[in-house]
């Protein structure tokens, strides 16, 4: 599928603001809303949208603390790899994991209420895992996501 003009302004508005309507769309887009929402089966249908999520305020659950945790595993061989990450997607608190390149090879983002679950999340949890040479957390104070799609032809 060959994206326009117009279907990079659609992907862009929608990672801006996925809330927004179709009939809003439209009408940034200067398209009938019903030109708009072939659009958006298609861009759907082509697999251009990861995922459809809901951005949650942590804190309002009581979540206080936010940590980028850096592992560096003992061997990168893909058995050990594959089993890492099945046991990182069983525990609790995990909001994003990266596979990554270079002396960290994965990067955990967690969410714990306070300090006492985050020391209980590396030591009792993390650290049980066989495998792990490195681990290095670093707190988050702050974050936000920024979405900036440059307009690109993508063949």
């Amino acid at each position: 599928m060959n994206l326009d003009k117009k279907d990079i302004q659609l992907l862009a508005l929608l990672q801006n603001n996925a809330r927004l309507s179709n009939k809003e769309l439209a009408a940034v887009l200067d398209v009938a809303p019903s030109t708009c929402h072939e659009r958006l089966k298609k861009l759907t249908q082509y697999g251009f949208f990861k995922d459809f999520r809901a951005g949650i305020n942590l804190k309002k659950l009581g979540i206080n603390i936010e940590v980028l945790i850096a592992v560096r595993l003992k061997s990168h061989e893909r058995n050990v790899v594959n089993l890492f990450i099945q046991k990182l997607q069983l525990l609790d608190g995990v909001i994003r994991y990266y596979h990554m390149a270079g002396d960290t090879d994965f990067m955990i983002h967690v969410a714990v209420k306070d300090s006492d679950e985050l020391r209980s999340f590396i030591m009792d949890k993390l650290a049980s895992f066989e495998g792990i040479d490195h681990i290095e957390s670093s707190m988050i104070y702050d974050s936000e996501c920024v979405h900036k799609l440059k307009e690109i032809n993508i063949k």
